[in-house]
């Protein structure tokens, strides 16, 4: 910690000299990490006890560090992973990467790729994300209930956010995951291209709705994505994009035409 922190937290500056070093390597990772402009907060509340918060929250955000937030630094110039894979005679950027835990039982999959935003309107864009909600969400044919159902995983499933410009397949506690990952690649290569399943994508450009949800949680993801830029408009416009190509002629051909390129980005 520095003296300049320590001081505004009224830590005397003997008492952080005193401290052994990993302390104080902790004491200064907290200070990089309790930044204010990396701090976020909402209320929720009637206007006489936001009033008399208000103080308490300015001094709070006081103690924090001023500046930036920071971004943790790659190790001579490159990913710290890449040294270890280098020294195992891997000589380039994996796809993909296992972490192996010996102690467990079963697995977990990641895999990530970029995907349509709510800022991509174009025709292509609006396809493949239709596209990524062909096998998505909770239906009977989703790999959620497909993989579940046949015991090779338990939350699970494949998700083109909008909100996040990310393709994602995800699957937990799997007991065998070769046995997952081959499981999903067939269903979705021996799939019934059943042409309702254009209208089934459409509904999942609706369903992340917080309607339901309680007063507070609503106002929490609501300022989340005023912060993030992530404006109702900018929703508003993507969404009416994802209802003008429901016209389209053939339009469940036309997705089933771009599956294997569109999943083939997160599932081996």
């Amino acid at each position: 910690m520095s003296t300049e922190a320590a001081s505004r937290r009224g830590v005397p500056d003997a008492t952080v000299a005193r401290l052994p070093g990993y302390l104080r390597a902790l004491t200064a990772l907290r200070d990089r990490l309790l930044v204010a402009s990396g701090a976020r907060m909402y209320a929720v509340g009637n206007d006489p006890n936001l009033d008399g918060l208000l103080p308490d929250v300015g001094a709070l955000v006081a103690g924090l560090t001023p500046g930036e937030t920071f971004a943790a630094a790659p190790r001579d110039g490159q990913p710290r992973l890449l040294p270890r894979l280098a020294d195992r005679g891997v000589d380039s950027a994996p796809a993909f990467v296992g972490l192996l835990n010996p102690n467990t039982q079963g697995g977990v999959l990641i895999h990530a790729a970029a995907g349509p935003s709510y800022a991509d309107l174009d025709q292509d864009s609006l396809l493949d994300f239709l596209t990524g909600q062909l096998f998505g969400g909770g239906g009977a044919h989703s790999l959620f209930m497909r993989t579940w159902g046949a015991g090779l995983a338990y939350s699970n499933g494949i998700r083109s956010s909008p909100a996040t410009g990310e393709m994602r397949y995800y699957a937990e506690r799997s007991p065998e995951l070769p046995r997952t990952m081959a499981f999903v690649a067939d269903v979705l290569a021996t799939a019934d291209r059943d042409p309702a399943l254009a209208e089934y994508a459409i509904s999942q450009a609706f369903t992340s709705s917080r309607a339901g949800r309680g007063y507070e949680e609503r106002a929490q993801a609501m300022a989340a994505d005023l912060v993030d830029g992530r404006a109702p408009e900018q929703v508003r416009a993507f969404r009416t994009a994802v209802l003008g190509v429901r016209d389209m002629p053939e339009l469940a051909d036309v997705l089933f035409a771009r599956m294997e390129r569109v999943y083939g980005s997160v599932v081996v």
